[in-house]
């Protein structure tokens, strides 16, 4: 794997942060995108929901060409994956943000970074999507299915529009993934490990798309937990 510039969206905690000190010692330059402090790489403070947020990192990057895309950030409406949660009582803004942020900024980022991404010799694209993105997965939470399968969309999509540049694109669809936030919400409702993705697993995952040669171009990977829903 050959990797000298990374941007990381979302990289503050959860995925983005993990992947992030994944990918720190493997590549000369690790832009850490998000709203809060990353402690790994060169920290961009931006609001990826704001097209001057957008800016803020296409200026940051400058002329250098840019090997990896990897957009790891998310969020989704209050109350979501719990009993509380009722869609009726979800406030446009919460739909409004979850779209923004999970939809609309991925697509801006990549439309800003296209020149970057141009001048690789082998460049990625990566989305974290989810499982809830995928046809009959029976998750309750609209704003943030509907985002998801919308990013499934644009990677369909890119993959056509880019496919003369030999642009990878890929949406990586996991469960539940185990990191420190995940992990204390499975202990507080008295679930097993089995039933979140370790996050080593999605680690691995995510290198073997980022060392495929050009020729090769992987649009999805659902990736369910043993015990989790969707297996």
């Amino acid at each position: 794997m050959s990797l000298k510039t990374i941007v990381v969206a979302g990289a503050s905690r959860g995925i983005g942060l993990a992947v992030a000190e994944h990918l720190q010692s493997r590549c000369d330059r690790l832009l850490s995108i998000s709203r809060t402090p990353s402690p790994i790489g060169e920290w961009i403070q931006a609001d990826l929901s704001d097209p001057k947020g957008i800016e803020t990192v296409a200026d940051a990057l400058g002329d250098r060409a840019l090997d990896a895309l990897l957009y790891m950030g998310g969020t989704w409406e209050t109350h979501a994956f719990t009993h509380q949660y009722r869609f009726e009582e979800c406030s446009d803004e919460d739909i409004t943000r979850v779209i923004q942020v999970n939809l609309i900024a991925p697509i801006r980022l990549v439309k800003a970074l296209l020149p970057a991404l141009r001048r690789s010799l082998n460049p990625k694209i990566v989305f974290m999507g989810s499982l809830s993105g995928r046809d009959n997965f029976p998750g309750r939470e609209v704003a943030n299915s509907a985002s998801k399968f919308g990013l499934r969309g644009v990677v369909h999509s890119l993959r056509e529009e880019l496919r003369p540049q030999q642009i990878g694109v890929t949406v990586i669809n996991p469960g539940n993934v185990g990191t420190p936030e995940v992990l204390a919400d499975l202990a507080a409702n008295h679930l097993t490990g089995g039933q979140a993705i370790p996050l080593p697993d999605l680690l691995k995952i995510l290198d073997c798309v980022l060392s495929l040669s050009r020729s090769t171009c992987i649009k999805e990977i659902d990736v369910p937990a043993m015990l989790g829903e969707g297996a």
